[in-house]
């Protein structure tokens, strides 16, 4: 992504502030996410499959939500947030790390707190089985989240379900779920994928507040 979109985006990579443990450590490992992976919180109570999108239980979020905010008013002048996967050595931007950017953004909206941002791009998102964090997602009264957002999402996905990745569009006022034929992952930035990328922050740069494409096959 980041070479496909070189012409029009510099990429600022943020790190995961926790170090996965035990379990965890060994689901993301699984996951190829290096010697030393990272997680943007702990989870417990995780069911047979022990997905952390199937956690009911999540710990150590407000030091991340501190790092994001440290780090967006340390890289003065970011324009949009990609959901960003805990990668030791990068970010992929997807699954957990869309949930944290989600609930970043909610923060934002909710505080009042004057940024320079102007969307987020999330893949693969869910929304949270916690409750705590579920009901700032919009579950409990709260506002809807106000930033444009592009949500992407595989229709093969069975990690996380489409159903899941509605629930969190949902949160948003001005989101725009786009789904792809591919599983759980970031699809190859090229072709329909680019361009609806590339027509998304043409849209945001235009204030238009959604796309009017049509799903991505």
């Amino acid at each position: 992504m980041r070479k496909a979109l070189k012409s029009r985006a510099e990429f600022i990579f943020v790190d995961a502030p926790h170090e996965a443990k035990g379990e965890e450590a060994e689901i993301r490992a699984a996951g190829g996410t290096g010697d030393h992976p990272r997680t943007w919180w702990h989870w417990e109570d995780l069911e047979s499959t022990k997905r952390p999108s199937k956690a009911a239980h999540y710990t150590g979020w407000e030091a991340s939500s501190s790092a994001l905010l440290a780090a967006l008013n340390r890289e003065q002048g970011v324009d949009g947030i990609l959901g960003m996967w805990p990668h030791p050595t990068g970010s992929h931007c997807f699954s957990q790390g869309s949930v944290a950017a989600a609930l970043f953004l909610a923060e934002l909206q909710r505080q009042s707190r004057q940024s320079s941002l102007k969307f987020a791009i999330l893949f693969s998102g869910f929304m949270p089985r916690d409750q705590t964090y579920a009901q700032q997602l919009g579950s409990g009264g709260h506002d809807k989240i106000a930033f444009p957002t592009l949500l992407v999402h595989g229709e093969a996905d069975e990690l996380v379900p489409l159903e899941r990745g509605k629930q969190l569009a949902a949160s948003f006022l001005a989101g725009s779920l786009q789904v792809h034929g591919g599983a759980h992952c970031v699809p190859t930035c090229s072709g329909q994928i680019k361009t609806m990328i590339v027509n998304f922050l043409e849209s945001v740069e235009h204030g238009e507040a959604q796309l009017s494409q049509p799903p991505v096959a």
